[in-house]
């Protein structure tokens, strides 16, 4: 998976001159939490409602005449400069290590200094829903395998196993384990505990909740 399939290429943006109170409002108008700062089709910063909210939206200031003069901050005040970015080429999983990491909620997507679209958390984890297509109808089994070069061929004779019970699989995954490796595995049927017992009885180590807890 790749961000330029995922991102949102219709971004909408806001410029270093604009208020904070609009840019407030477009946030709430679109139903967003951020926003890059454009300038000339080049992202130049961006601006998150956390940073709206951190700032005082209006500065008082009085004048030499004794007035209260009201100043309204601007986007370019207090937007990010130092902007974290991803390319249209870079996965979808370099995207969600960065944005668990940097607890951030989106990424603008950039060509150089141009901003092509914007990958959001919501983003992400729609293209792991669609991979894993936990969506449509099935259940998800755990197959439990050794560490050793057999593994892999146990994994082969696994998915034909499934076939041979006439189960789509919808989803696999391998991921190691203490003890050697997990394969996680969606099938398209609702009868879990007849697979279960099919796949014991070829001889395969079939993991159950305790499994996972001890």
């Amino acid at each position: 998976m790749f961000v330029g399939k995922r991102m949102t290429r219709n971004v909408i943006t806001v410029s270093r001159g604009d208020t904070l109170k609009f840019a407030s409002h477009v946030m709430q108008e679109h139903r967003i939490h951020q926003l890059p700062v454009v300038e000339g089709g080049e992202l130049i910063g961006f601006v998150s409602g956390t940073d709206i909210r951190n700032s005082t939206l209006e500065k008082t200031t009085v004048s030499e005449g004794g007035e209260i003069v009201v100043k309204n901050k601007t986007v370019g005040e207090i937007m990010t400069v130092d902007v974290i970015t991803v390319s249209p080429s870079d996965t979808v999983e370099d995207a969600l290590l960065i944005i668990h990491r940097r607890r951030i909620g989106a990424l603008p997507v950039v060509e150089g200094k141009r901003l092509l679209g914007i990958i959001t958390k919501a983003d992400v984890l729609a293209a792991f829903c669609d991979t894993l297509r936990i969506e449509e109808v099935g259940v998800r089994i755990e197959v439990l395998l050794p560490r050793d070069v057999g593994s892999f061929t146990s994994l082969i004779q696994l998915v034909r196993a499934l076939g041979e019970i006439d189960i789509e699989i919808r989803s696999l995954i391998l991921t190691p384990s203490p003890n050697g490796f997990v394969v996680f595995v969606r099938i398209s049927t609702i009868d879990v505990a007849a697979v279960k017992r099919e796949l014991r009885d070829r001889g395969f180590s079939v993991a159950e909740l305790r499994d996972f807890l001890e």
